[in-house]
């Protein structure tokens, strides 16, 4: 029987292509992505939020819950998804699923922004759709700088 595209639940999701800039972060391990990754296929179309434990994807991901916790920590420092009760939020300045209206994605990111502020936390990206750029923080963009002088 062949499945068809309407009997499954899948989502079209959009990347902010200035992001992959930021993907290729030399901080990043391979379980790293592979969590990253994980997380934004289980996200919710709704407002970017899963709702899993830690010890859920490890075992999903046959991967030991240290190494998630380690996985969570530095993809929430990088800011690439932030902590929310039971769960996590995927930043929606970078990835966003399904059709959505500009006043939703922008409540969307204003409670990203919201969940970060709550943890004494600079947001560190902002998406201007109207001139299609994804800013960085001032010291973010000063990194980058430096980084992009060295060669």
């Amino acid at each position: 029987m062949v499945k068809r595209l309407k009997d499954t639940q899948n989502y079209w999701g959009a990347l902010v292509l200035d992001w992959f800039t930021h993907l290729q972060d030399n901080e990043l391990s391979g379980s790293d992505y592979k969590v990253l990754f994980f997380l934004c296929e289980k996200m919710q179309a709704s407002d970017n939020s899963i709702y899993l434990r830690q010890k859920q994807i490890a075992q999903e991901l046959s991967m030991d819950k240290g190494n998630v916790s380690k996985c969570i920590k530095m993809l929430s420092e990088k800011q690439f998804i932030v902590k929310k009760p039971n769960g996590f939020m995927i930043n929606p300045n970078l990835f966003y699923v399904g059709k959505r209206s500009r006043e939703l994605r922008e409540m969307i990111r204003l409670e990203f922004y919201k969940l970060l502020i709550a943890q004494e936390k600079t947001p560190r990206f902002y998406l201007h759709e109207d001139e299609h750029i994804l800013e960085v923080t001032d010291l973010e963009r000063q990194q980058l700088d430096e980084t992009e002088g060295m060669f």
